[in-house]
Formats: C-alpha cells, sequence, structure tokens
C-alpha cells in the first residue's frame, strides 16, 4: 500500500503558507519527525491527517481552506475534493482526539474493540470482504479516471466544436460557447432534414456579415403577347407586295419600282423634260403614266415598312436592354443567390436568343424596304414557333427573377429576422454535421459515468458489508487489558486502570471509580496507551496503517517522557507510515537519535526517515505570520541543545543589522534565552539575571556593569520567556533596544569567553 511522499497543495489553511505545483517536495518518507515550536502549526497539520481519517473535513480546519496530499503510488486524495479512500488506514493522535474519546471528568472512555475469539469464521470474512474493498477501490479510481478523461475529452469537443461553430456565425460582441452547442444538440439532435449545401452554408455566412440591410431591386417587366403581335405583323408586311403597280416593267422587273419612283419625282420636281438615263424625251403619256402607277399607296406603303422597321429596331433594343436589367448574383441577399443563377444564366441566354431571332426579322425588312414591290424571301427568318418558344421561357424566366427580386426586397424588409434566420440555419447545419461524433463522445461519458456508479456502489456495498461483520465480531472487553498494561508500564504502578461497561470503559482508581480528573501526567498515560491500543482495532493491521502523533508526551517527568517516546516509537515501529508532530525539545530528540541512522543510512541505501522543521516568519511586507514546512537545520538535527539553533538566529540579526529579518519579531526572546543558557553555565545558582551579571563582572573585571544595562531591560520585558515554548510570542522591544541588546550579549561572551563565542560562530556559519 502507498504511503504518503508530499502534500502536494495547501490553501488558506490559516498561519501557513501556500503550496502548490512549484513548491518543494516535502520528501515524506515511512518514519517522519516534524518539530516546531508552539503556534507553528502542528495542530493545524494534523487536523490536514485527521481529514483523511474522517473523509472530510475537520470541523476546526479554517473555512474553505484546501489541500490535497500525494501518495508514493501516483494517488491523491484532500479537501474538499476527493477526501475518500484512508479512513481505514489513517488514525490521528491529537487534542481532539483525546477530547472525543476520553471525558475526564466523567471517568469514562470509548470502545476500542477488538475481534473476538469466538468469531473465527465472520473475521476471516471480513478479511476477504477488506481485500475486495481494495480491489473495488482500485476499480472505482480507474473507472473514475476513465470519466474524468471522458468528461475532459467531451467537453474540449464542445468547446472546440462551439469556437468553430462561432467563427462562421459572426456574432460580433455576442458569444457562442460549449452550453449553447449542447442546447442546439438536443433541439435538431432529430431533425431529419438535409444539411446545407455548400452555396446555402455560404450565402447565411455572407447574410450573417452584412451590417446593414442591401438596396432594394426594382422589378422586371415583358410582355410576351407585343413578342408575338410584332412578329406576325411584320412577318405579314414582308411577305406583301405592290401587285396594283400597272407598269409592265415594274411587273417584269419590281425590284425598279423605288428607282423609278424618285426617278420620275426627281424629273418632275425640276421640271427635266428629257430622261437623264436614256437622253429621250418624255411623252406627257409617259409621264401620266408614271404618275397615275405611282401614286401615294406606293409612298404609304414603304412609310409603312419604314414605320415597321422603326417598331423592330425598338423592340430589339427594349429587349436587348431587359438582359442589363436581370440583377446581377451579388445584388440579390445571399442566400437567393444559389437558386438564381441557373435562372439568370438562361433567362440572360433567351434574351440574346430572342434578339438574334428577331434580328432574322430586321434582315427581311431591310431587303423589303429596298425591294418593296417584291415579297420578301423569309426562308432565312426564325420560325414563328421558335420565336414564340423564346417568349414564353423569357416570360417565365422573368416571373421567377420577379419572385426571387420581391422575396430580396421582403429581406431587405425584415433585415433583423432574416440575419436571426441565418443564424439559425447555420446552427442546424452544424448539428446536423456534427450530431453522431457528438452522440459517439456523450455516449462514452455517460459509459463512463455508469461504470464509475457501479464500482463506486460496488465498494460502498462492500464496506456496508465490512461495517456489518466489524459489529457482529467485534468486541471491546479484552482491549481493556492491553491498555492496563501500557499504563501501567507508562506510569510504574498499577493503581489506575479502565474496566469495560456497556457502552464503553471506566476510569478507576485502586478498583473503584475515579473521583475528580487524574493528573496531567495520567491523563497522558491513559490517553497514549488507549491510542496505542486502538492502532489494531476493527481487524486493521499495523504494516498497513499510517499513524500521525501530535506532541505525545506533556507534563511528564524524565523518566515518564523517556518511556512514552520509547513506547511509542516500538508499538510504531512495522507501522506503513509514522509522523511525530512536536513542540517538546526532548521528546524531539529521543525520535532524533532513534530514527538518525534512518535520515543518514550508509552510502547505498535509501533514507527512511525524515527531519522537518515549521519555520515561523513575517515575510517583508506582510503584516500576518507564515508558516513553512522545511527541512530541519543540522543545528537542531546534530544537538541536544536548542542552543545553537537560537545563537545562529542572533548571530544574524547581529551581522546583518540593516537588513530585513524573517524571525525578527522573535529576536528578543531568542536572545533572553540564548542569555539564560550561557549565564547558566558561567554563573550557576540562584540569584536572578541581575546577581548573576554582577557576579560576572566581579569575575571579570574588563566587563562594564552600566553596558549590561540593556541586558536587564531584555530580562524585564522578556520574563515570560523562560519556557522555549514562548519563542513565537510578539515583543514590545523596540529594534533599537533589541539591536544593543544584541550588541551587549556579544560583547560580553566575547570578554568572557572569546574561544566560546568564535567556535559558535563556525559552527552557524
Amino acid at each position: 500500500m502507498g504511503i504518503i511522499k508530499n502534500i502536494k497543495s495547501l490553501q488558506g489553511m490559516g498561519i501557513y503558507a501556500d503550496r502548490g505545483a512549484r513548491s518543494t517536495s516535502l520528501q515524506f518518507r515511512r518514519y517522519n519527525l516534524v518539530y516546531g515550536f508552539n503556534g507553528s502549526g502542528k495542530s493545524t497539520l494534523s487536523r490536514l491527517f485527521a481529514s483523511l481519517e474522517a473523509g472530510g473535513p475537520h470541523p476546526k480546519l479554517p473555512a474553505g481552506g484546501t489541500f490535497e496530499v500525494e501518495l508514493d503510488d501516483g494517488s491523491a486524495f484532500g479537501c474538499p475534493n476527493n477526501p475518500i479512500g484512508l479512513e481505514q488506514r489513517l488514525l490521528v493522535f491529537n487534542s481532539d482526539y483525546i477530547e472525543q474519546n476520553l471525558q475526564w471528568a466523567a471517568g469514562r472512555a470509548n470502545p476500542v474493540f477488538y475481534i473476538g475469539t469466538d468469531q473465527a469464521e465472520a473475521a476471516n470474512e471480513l478479511t476477504k470482504v477488506e481485500g475486495d474493498i481494495i480491489q473495488a477501490d482500485a476499480k472505482r479510481d480507474t473507472a473514475s479516471a476513465t470519466e474524468t478523461a471522458a468528461e475532459k475529452t467531451f467537453a474540449n469537443y464542445k468547446r472546440e466544436r462551439a469556437k468553430s461553430v462561432a467563427s462562421r456565425l459572426h456574432l460580433g460582441s455576442r458569444k457562442y460557447e460549449a452550453p449553447a452547442l449542447a442546447k442546439d444538440y438536443d433541439a435538431w439532435k432529430d431533425d431529419d432534414r438535409p444539411a446545407l449545401t455548400d452555396d446555402e452554408l455560404k450565402a447565411a455566412e455572407d447574410m450573417r456579415r452584412l451590417e446593414e440591410p442591401m438596396p432594394r431591386l426594382e422589378a422586371m417587366s415583358f410582355e410576351k403577347a407585343s413578342i408575338e403581335t410584332a412578329y406576325r405583323f411584320i412577318a405579314d408586311v414582308c411577305g406583301q407586295s405592290l401587285a396594283t403597280v400597272a407598269l409592265d416593267e415594274v411587273q417584269q422587273y419590281p425590284d425598279i419600282l423605288l428607282w423609278l419612283k424618285h426617278g420620275h419625282e426627281y424629273h418632275e420636281t425640276r421640271g427635266i423634260a428629257d430622261c437623264l438615263l436614256c437622253g429621250n424625251a418624255i411623252s406627257a403619256e409617259r409621264r401620266g403614266l408614271l404618275a397615275a402607277a405611282l401614286d401615294d399607296r406606293v409612298d404609304q406603303f414603304v412609310a409603312r415598312l419604314n414605320k415597321t422597321a422603326e417598331r423592330l429596331s425598338g423592340l430589339i433594343q427594349s429587349s436587348t436592354q431587359m438582359g442589363a436589367k436581370i440583377p446581377a448574383l451579388d445584388d440579390l441577399a445571399t442566400e437567393l443567390r444559389a437558386a438564381f443563377r441557373d435562372v439568370r444564366e438562361n433567362v440572360s441566354k433567351d434574351v440574346r436568343l430572342l434578339a438574334k431571332q428577331l434580328g432574322t426579322l430586321q434582315t427581311v425588312l431591310s431587303a423589303k424596304l429596298e425591294r418593296p414591290a417584291t415579297p420578301a424571301d423569309m426562308t432565312d427568318v426564325a420560325a414563328e414557333a421558335d420565336v414564340l418558344a423564346t417568349a414564353e421561357r423569357l416570360a417565365a424566366g422573368v416571373a421567377t427573377i420577379n419572385e426571387a427580386i420581391a422575396a430580396h426586397n421582403q429581406a431587405v424588409t425584415d433585415f433583423a429576422k432574416h440575419k436571426e434566420a441565418a443564424e439559425t440555419s447555420i446552427r442546424r447545419h452544424f448539428i446536423v454535421d456534427c450530431r453522431d461524433d457528438y452522440a459517439k463522445t456523450a455516449k462514452e461519458l455517460d459509459d463512463a459515468t455508469d461504470k464509475l456508479k457501479v464500482e463506486t456502489d460496488g465498494a460502498a456495498a462492500l464496506r456496508e458489508k465490512a461495517r456489518e461483520l466489524r459489529q457482529q465480531i467485534r468486541t471491546h472487553g479484552p482491549a481493556a487489558g492491553v491498555i492496563n498494561k501500557l499504563i501501567a508500564a507508562y506510569l510504574g504502578h498499577g493503581e489506575l486502570t479502565i474496566n469495560p461497561v456497556d457502552e464503553g470503559y471506566e476510569l478507576q482508581r485502586h478498583g473503584t471509580p475515579i473521583t475528580g480528573a487524574p493528573s496531567e501526567g495520567e491523563k497522558t498515560a491513559i490517553a497514549i496507551s488507549y491510542f496505542l491500543s486502538s492502532i489494531e482495532a476493527d481487524n486493521r493491521k499495523l504494516k498497513d496503517v499510517i499513524v500521525v502523533v501530535d506532541d505525545p508526551v506533556s507534563s511528564l517527568d524524565t523518566k515518564a517522557l523517556n518511556f512514552a517516546c520509547s513506547l511509542v516509537k516500538t508499538r510504531l515501529e512495522k507501522a506503513a507510515q509514522v509522523f511525530i508532530l512536536t513542540h517538546n525539545l526532548q521528546c524531539m530528540n529521543e525520535f532524533r537519535k532513534a530514527w538518525k541512522g534512518r535520515a543518514r543510512p550508509p552510502a547505498g541505501k535509501d533514507p527512511t526517515a525524515t527531519f522537518l522543521f515549521i519555520d515561523v516568519t513575517i515575510p517583508e511586507g506582510q503584516p500576518r505570520r507564515s508558516s513553512k514546512i522545511i527541512e530541519m537545520s543540522k543545528l537542531l538535527r546534530e544537538y541536544d541543545s536548542e542552543y545553537h539553533f537560537l545563537f545562529s538566529h542572533v548571530l544574524r540579526f547581529v551581522e546583518q543589522p540593516d537588513a530585513y529579518d524573517d524571525h525578527g519579531y522573535m529576536i528578543p526572546n531568542v536572545i533572553r534565552r540564548v542569555l539564560d543558557v550561557f549565564l547558566a553555565f558561567k554563573c550557576p545558582g540562584g540569584g536572578g539575571l541581575p546577581g548573576q551579571l554582577d557576579k560576572l563582572c566581579t569575575d571579570y573585571p574588563e566587563l562594564d556593569r552600566e553596558q549590561l544595562a540593556a541586558l536587564e531591560r531584555l530580562a524585564q520585558v522578556e520574563s515570560h520567556s523562560d519556557n522555549i515554548d514562548d519563542l513565537l510570542s510578539f515583543s514590545t522591544m523596540t529594534l533599537e533596544e533589541t539591536k544593543g541588546a544584541a550588541a551587549a550579549l556579544f560583547d560580553m561572551i566575547e570578554k568572557v569567553d572569546s574561544k566560546h563565542i568564535e567556535r559558535l560562530k563556525s559552527l552557524c556559519r
């Protein structure tokens, strides 16, 4: 089973500085010693572990705080996310544990359940179920990872697909994101209409790009009947002849009619008597004959031909101009263009064809004008049926064009509504286009979620079964003997015992219920013995558990303290992982000495112990203290006394008087502790600080008693700091007073024992 190797993340946990992905790993190992002064955050750290024991955030942790621990097998647990999984493996001993399980005033304790010897079969089944729980948890974790991956894949798919659709919608400041895509999918997943064609999609996009409506268009006009009437009239005129002209030569040579008429009019107008062509005289009879033959009917007929030619020319011109009036594709609303393209091409083609067909009439009519007396040759004239068919197609085409123009103009009128419709069509198009992939990805997530539920329910069922088995087979009576044996060994006598009652244990002294609360030492003995006896309760195995002990000793004499530490070390030797959190220097030294070889093993072997220190500072520019878990200083790790470690703080303060010191707030207390230790060695005996300084001045005349006044001031202000536990409290001394006291301390030590201070400086550096 994995053990905790690091606190991967930590946010909002009271005095602790936040930790994240870039924070240095704490390198937890099998045996972990964490030392810190009172108020540095040990209780918070123990409650962090207690949250994983309880499967939920500890009620005394800061509200809103989060953390995550990482195991060496790659798994991770934390709060508020993923707190479940270590409940059966983690046990935390701290003041909260004592408060929950031991009622000193009532003289009672909660039961510790062991497996009864008469329930071997149920116990074996419990062992098997607990093994199944481990496998079920692994399957659940795998299913959870699969669901997370499927959820991420689905979320990425929706996000990227929505981003792609949004790029085609041209929404301006509006957004189209994954939730909108999901809503559209639900709306159109069963829509059986086809997706848009490329042209339709482009038209919808073009519509979305428009910032304002397009100009309106004028409808076209075309009269099919005018083409039919004109054709028949012209064909009829061209087929007529001047059969009434009574001139033999015109009958024989009809093409000379206009030549004769023009010549006759020329001679008459100018009074020419002789023919200008042959030179012969024109007789009166001949003049009369010509005048009768070439009367007004010829003029009228020719005039009619000219007028018909003008009408035909106008008809051809209007037909040609009609082609220019057909709207260009870009003039129409974008969604109309695809369907309009073929219509426009066909109408343009028929306009050209009609002009060509009418042109054949124009050619014949021109010939008729030159030879009005001769019927025109209609061989090359377009057939009437063909002309009428062209006109029929043109009429239908113009009607279709006008429908498109009407639709365009309506789109201009309903511009906003039209843009909205274009957006809807684009969104529907892309849902139709992607719904198979969407459904596949969504199903993969649903399948993964269903699988996770099955595995989670299975693991929960196994846990419930294990709970029922424990309820069936556990008994708390045998644990009393184990606890009493530990208490007796701890205290050195058997006066104080616990005895099983219906719902737990009763504290007794000399076999009768205890009156009044036990002493602090007795409380510690009972609490630690009770806790150690509970480790293997409920079918737990020591080799599987992770044990966290926060300050296992208090109010004990040296002998009891040594025994308590030895008891904890011995009983937890074979645990999967051990954390000892303490502010007690003697306790820290007991575990440090026991685990030193594990922390610094011989070459070629990996360390199995880690020594850490909770360092409390006030970072520059910050108003509050902040704790960090760091590697324990060599000056704490290598020496039984904190004297060297505290001296190093004063040395740094003295040598960098103008630099900001993160530990500056506690320097007065530290100076007082260094002074106490030095004077206790140099001036043993009572008398207090003033007496010790007086004796020192007597022994070392070179000392100036007046200069040592700063140390007396320090003693007066820091009289509360006789205990190392108070090092984290704030001082009322000013910075200048502190600098003076530090300088006076170093000057005194230098004059009293120069070799001592030089060796200390060498060690600290």
